[in-house]
């Protein structure tokens, strides 16, 4: 079965790169509170968007970009097997992202809560990730040990 909303597999690596760095710049930036330069635009007249250096805008974008690309990179070999544990590994992630939105939704108020939904954009991306991987890992596992 061709998926076509599939992209080919050379484009995982730029994508963990491309995750990697944003994510480890963030954290940098956010750990050691590090100055970045102010970007100076102005999309709507009368409203200066000087005083933001739109680095969270960028760095997040990246971060995006660079999950989206490793979780929709095709497989070396891509079969209805893989196919199959892909889709699974879907459910379990909207399900999980969904799960800890409801709890969130009771437990934290204000300001986090808005900080919490910034980063809640990339939960259903990374548990897709976390669950696809472990579980193409216990499957070629198990094939090895049928050998």
């Amino acid at each position: 079965m061709k998926n076509s909303l599939l992209i080919a597999n050379k484009y995982k690596v730029f994508g963990w790169l491309i995750f990697l760095g944003a994510a480890g710049l963030h954290i940098a930036i956010a750990m050691f509170n590090l100055p970045f330069p102010k970007i100076n635009f102005q999309l709507i007249k009368g409203y200066d968007w000087a005083d933001e250096s739109g680095l969270d805008e960028i760095l997040f974008s990246l971060i995006l970009i660079g999950l989206l690309v490793v979780s929709f990179a095709r497989e070396k070999k891509e079969d209805e097997y893989i196919s199959f544990l892909r889709l699974r590994s879907w459910q379990w992630a909207v399900l999980i992202s969904y799960g800890i939105l409801f709890f969130a939704n009771w437990l934290i108020y204000g300001m986090a809560y808005l900080s919490f939904m910034a980063y809640n954009m990339f939960t259903v991306l990374v548990v897709f990730l976390i669950k696809f991987n472990l579980s193409l890992y216990q499957s070629r596992k198990g094939a090895k040990h049928e050998k």
